[in-house]
């Protein structure tokens, strides 16, 4: 809206784009869920879906095209990339640090690497990488369907990718995901890192920085 864009969205017609049930072996309800998000979607006429979840991102861009869905998807990083490069947004840039988590499903399924990191620097953002990053990125543990698991051996995988950003000594876990976000909102306090750090995602700190013209 503040770049002047018009968009809309389903509300509570949307549903779940069916891929952790997929991962889970639910073929049945993944293939129920992609037929009628599909059905809603083109019964509106949508030319384009812009998705905040990477999951939703590589099933709709991928997997539906099994079932003739053809309308372009894009993630919500490579279009708010394009409104930043095209001046249609602006953002407070006070300096902050950071380290950025490559989402799975964003990064090494859709190589899709710089766009958010670009966000970030547009926001005024200095990125601390962590030594696993881009391609060798450590998964959240949420992907698979293990979002619904209880790891009961070992360190938690969460918890192992919370440590890795704290070695960076930035204040904020930034990520694109909201499977990410939530395993290292819970990864941070099995961690106790409560006061050192904190998760986001970009589009939040996009959201804060914002600078609205009238």
């Amino acid at each position: 809206q503040a770049a002047g864009i018009k968009v809309g969205i389903l509300g509570k017609e949307e549903k779940c784009c069916g891929e952790p049930m997929r991962k889970m072996g639910n073929e049945y309800l993944y293939q129920t869920l992609a037929m009628e998000n599909i059905e809603t979607i083109k019964g509106y006429g949508v030319k384009k879906v812009v998705t905040t979840c990477p999951h939703c991102f590589n099933t709709l861009s991928k997997d539906y095209r099994d079932f003739d869905f053809d309308i372009e998807v894009e993630s919500y990083t490579d279009f708010l990339e394009k409104l930043v490069a095209a001046n249609k947004l602006e953002f407070n840039s006070d300096n902050f640090e950071c380290t950025y988590h490559d989402s799975c499903y964003l990064g090494r399924h859709n190589d899709i690497y710089e766009a958010p990191r670009n966000l970030i620097r547009a926001a005024g953002g200095t990125i601390n990488e962590m030594d696993r990053n881009r391609s060798e990125s450590f998964c959240c543990s949420a992907g698979g369907g293990r979002i619904l698991a209880e790891e009961k051996l070992g360190t938690r995988i969460n918890v192992k990718r919370v440590t890795m950003a704290a070695q960076t000594n930035a204040p904020t876990l930034v990520s694109n995901c909201p499977f990410c976000l939530t395993m290292f909102e819970d990864g941070i306090k099995g961690a106790e890192l409560e006061e050192q750090m904190k998760s986001r995602d970009i589009a939040e700190i996009l959201a804060d920085r914002l600078v609205e013209n009238d």
